[in-house]
């Protein structure tokens, strides 16, 4: 029960409590089953956003780095990994697209033009917890008991814009549709032969 109230909390599952009882949305449940631990968030950090060898741990980094090259679903091995980067909300709003436009925010996932999926009616987005309030706000975004229509990562900092290359790749790992899944896929060979 403490396991499913916290993965409903995190915004990775949707429910709805009737009673003592968690009513689960199906549609939320991931398809396919985690690949192992999540990464702590400083080395899903340094896995997702650097491009070159941190200072320490240098052998570690290489050695994640080539087993996602080598794996053949390397997208469901990221979304494993890249697990803690960042806490998954999912909300409704009438006006997804005005979210991308607010400073407070950092294009990603199917909302970045790299991932060549067109999702006008879905915004996906970074946020830094402390904006994330002022975000909700401005824009009248409610918890989604249904489909989502914008999607938030909210983290301790904003990353770049764009936001680097796997990291973009996790965020379309998380989605259980095979073009994401697929996209994902090619974008993480791409940026690590780079």
């Amino acid at each position: 029960d403490r396991r499913v109230r916290q993965l409903i909390t995190d915004g990775r599952i949707r429910a709805r409590r009737v009673g003592s009882q968690w009513l689960v949305d199906g549609a939320s449940l991931p398809s396919a089953p985690r690949r192992g631990r999540p990464l702590s968030p400083a080395n899903a950090a340094r896995l997702l956003v650097s491009s070159e060898p941190p200072r320490t741990h240098v052998s570690r980094w290489r050695t994640r780095r080539e087993r996602l090259l080598d794996d053949p679903d390397r997208a469901s091995l990221l979304a494993s990994w890249a697990a803690s980067r960042a806490q998954r909300m999912l909300f409704t709003t009438r006006e997804p697209a005005g979210v991308l436009d607010d400073p407070a925010v950092v294009r990603s996932g199917i909302s970045d033009s790299r991932s060549g999926i067109s999702a006008a009616d879905v915004a996906e987005a970074y946020v830094r917890a402390g904006d994330l309030e002022q975000v909700r706000r401005r824009h009248l975004l409610r918890p989604a008991t249904g489909q989502a229509n914008v999607i938030l990562h909210v983290g301790d900092h904003l990353p770049p814009s764009p936001v680097p290359l796997l990291l973009l790749c996790a965020d379309l790992a998380e989605h259980d549709d095979t073009r994401a899944q697929a996209r994902a896929n090619a974008l993480i060979l791409e940026a690590l032969r780079s």
